[in-house]
């Protein structure tokens, strides 16, 4: 009977990997990936101090970039074993093709500074707030914080200032997880989580305690990725009020790994992409009680869409997209193993979705090795803008 019992779990276990396998080829390649209109247009790169994981639009000359050290926090964790140098916020002038770096006024000394999701908002007396989603790498991985900065800015045709105003720490368990926010008022964001682990936070002291660390990053690594395998949806999109501090999940928001968020004020609508499943989510924010938030619809997406961006004047969403997760998880690897991404093939680009004619899609860029891993597009008169969290370029696209 024992021996019974064994085979049965033998077998069970094998049918179960099988079907990972299975799974694992359906759901993170895409074996037709062919390039899209991109015959006879001029494109350039401009070099960047750092990878570029999220950019907004200014006005029709400034662009802010989130400069994010990504392969050394989120992909090899190098920040456990050797100190990481802080991100920075750039300004892009489109006239020039020149970058900025950006400093916050009165920023508080000794909080370490790693932007990644960025949010704009003008209030009623039309005056800006930038807030910033900051994964704050301490010394110590103990003290390490999720914090949402937001600052003031002061904005001219060619310039920006920035000055700090407040900042919101997150609950331990969501350190790393963050991606994007959107601003609905000076009182409430939402946000999502693109991960359903947090990155690793505590210290290492001798070599015991390093490989234990590497043990268990490696172990939420592996869950992460057969959670997505195996269909099981653990991100969200949350509303946060920021007076007092609460968190709130909204129904019907679970994702395999939710990514970027778009505001339309006029409407009360919030956009929230989910690359995996290809598809673009569309709430209806409460005017009455802003932290709530109804599903609506559901836009299909011919690749997988990451950072978003609503352009108000021309009510569409500009996206930036990858071709395949499949890509995602091989420059991963090679970065692990070779500490670059030269030797592998992937496909990135540009999708603009239009949400005021009945949500169709009006324009799709899709580039073989253009661009590794495209996490934002943003579009200006006839140029995009696409920015990687592996590469220390601009991309720029001229139609």
């Amino acid at each position: 009977m024992c021996s019974k019992n064994f085979l049965l779990l033998f077998g069970m276990i094998v049918l179960l990997l099988s079907y990972i396998k299975i799974i694992d080829i359906i759901n993170y390649s895409d074996s037709n990936l062919n390039e899209v209109n991109v015959k006879y247009k001029n494109n350039k790169y401009i070099s960047s101090p750092l990878p570029m994981e999220h950019i907004v639009k200014i006005n029709d000359e400034l662009l802010i970039c989130a400069g994010l050290n990504y392969p050394k926090i989120f992909i090899s964790k190098e920040y456990l074993t050797n100190p990481i140098k802080d991100g920075s916020l750039f300004l892009f002038n489109m006239k020039n093709n020149e970058f900025k770096p950006l400093i916050i006024e009165n920023f508080p000394k000794g909080v370490r500074f790693h932007p990644h999701g960025l949010s704009l908002y003008k209030d009623n007396s039309d005056k800006y707030y930038l807030f910033i989603v900051n994964h704050s790498i301490k010394a110590n991985p103990e003290d390490n914080e999720e914090r949402i900065e937001k600052v003031s800015l002061e904005i001219n045709r060619h310039n920006i200032n920035l000055s700090f105003k407040n900042s919101y720490s997150l609950p331990k368990n969501y350190f790393g997880t963050l991606n994007s926010i959107a601003v609905i008022d000076l009182n409430t964001l939402y946000f999502t989580t693109h991960s359903y682990f947090p990155l690793p936070s505590f210290s290492q002291d001798d070599s015991t305690d390093n490989y234990l660390i590497k043990i268990k990053y490696q172990i939420f690594d592996k869950l992460d990725k057969l959670f997505k395998i195996l269909n099981i949806k653990k991100t969200y999109l949350y509303s946060y009020n920021l007076d007092e501090r609460k968190i709130n999940l909204i129904s019907n928001s679970e994702g395999l790994s939710n990514h970027g968020l778009a505001y339309n004020p006029d409407k009360s609508l919030l956009y929230m992409a989910r690359p995996f499943e290809k598809d673009i989510k569309i709430y209806e924010i409460s005017r009455h009680f802003p932290t709530k938030a109804l599903l609506i619809n559901t836009i299909k997406t011919i690749y997988n869409v990451r950072n978003i961006f609503y352009d108000i004047y021309n009510e569409k969403i500009y996206a930036g997209i990858y071709g395949s997760n499949k890509e995602l998880t091989n420059l991963d690897k090679s970065y692990i193993q070779f500490g670059h991404f030269n030797n592998i093939t992937s496909f990135g680009g540009f999708e603009e979705i239009d949400v005021k004619n009945d949500y169709e899609i009006t324009e799709l860029i899709l580039m073989k090795d253009k661009v590794k891993g495209v996490s934002s597009g943003i579009k200006v008169n006839n140029k995009i803008y696409l920015s990687s969290p592996y590469q220390n370029e601009l991309f720029i696209y001229q139609q």
